[in-house]
């Protein structure tokens, strides 16, 4: 029996199969087209900045401006803040964040200058919010076992797998854990960053200290107003118990002098009809 098959056919149909699978092989995995993830020594967790795939992949607004937090690592600083995956981290410290290693760099910078104490202005499910942590030089400087992260509870989309992106990156991440320790000392031991923080601060203070002028401003005259409205009904209503007062005092006297008048006259008429019939 023999072959009756089209080979030009069979020919289209590997060559179209061929393609596709060019094609399939040429083209980023969702993973791959997603910035590089960085380990942040601070708060315990995988951050990544926000670009136009990262808005697009996890459907965050143009206002979402930071860095995203990917994952945290069971038990520490940002797990314990209540930092979750898929929070926005606008601000350290009061200071803008804009790519990972700002955020290190802030924290790292201010506990040198004695500071442990530490908020985060931070968007979560399209909320402001605001987390606080304690963050020591020891807890800062404990090394994280990076070969970890995969297991990290982390934040996943229907186009993105976390799983798959730590695994496309995992020499990236080994590699940037390692080098931002050296990076960030340098960064933080320069005049430059000592004189932005410093200004920052300053901004910061300026702002805080014209909110409480303004709180003072606002409680001395709502007082004021207080007192004034106060007085003014404390004047109506003595002023109305004085009059109704007045008035029982003056029937009161009223009614007597009748009462006085009243009994005189019958006196005075008595003795006179007395004197006539005699």
């Amino acid at each position: 029996m023999h072959n009756t098959s089209n080979p030009n056919s069979s020919r289209a149909r590997l060559l179209a199969l061929g393609t596709a699978l060019l094609t399939t092989l040429a083209l980023p995995s969702a993973a791959n087209a997603m910035p590089a993830p960085y380990v942040s020594r601070s708060l315990d967790a995988v951050l990544i900045p926000i670009d136009a795939e990262v808005r697009s992949a996890f459907g965050l607004a143009s206002t979402d401006n930071g860095v995203l937090v990917l994952a945290t690592a069971p038990g520490g600083v940002g797990e314990a803040a209540g930092i979750k995956p898929g929070d926005v981290i606008s601000k350290a410290y009061g200071k803008v964040v804009l790519s990972p290693i700002d955020l290190d760099e802030i924290v790292y910078y201010w506990i040198n200058q004695g500071i442990t104490d530490f908020g985060f202005d931070v968007w979560s499910g399209g909320v402001a919010t605001y987390y606080s942590s304690v963050i020591t030089l020891e807890s800062y400087t404990e090394v994280i076992d990076v070969t970890t992260v995969s297991t990290w509870t982390s934040y996943s989309s229907e186009s993105f797998s976390y799983e798959e992106y730590t695994s496309e990156y995992s020499e990236e991440i080994s590699e940037s854990y390692s080098e931002s320790e050296s990076l960030i000392e340098e960064t933080t031991s320069s005049d430059e960053f000592a004189a932005e923080q410093a200004e920052e601060t300053t901004e910061d203070g300026a702002e805080d200290a014209g909110d409480d002028a303004g709180d003072d401003a606002g409680d001395d005259a709502g007082d004021d107003a207080g007192d004034e409205a106060g007085d003014e009904a404390g004047d109506d209503a003595g002023d109305e118990a004085g009059d109704e007062a007045g008035d029982e005092a003056g029937d009161e006297a009223a009614d007597d002098g009748g009462d006085d008048g009243g009994d005189a006259g019958g006196d005075d008429g008595g003795d006179a009809g007395g004197d006539d019939g005699e």
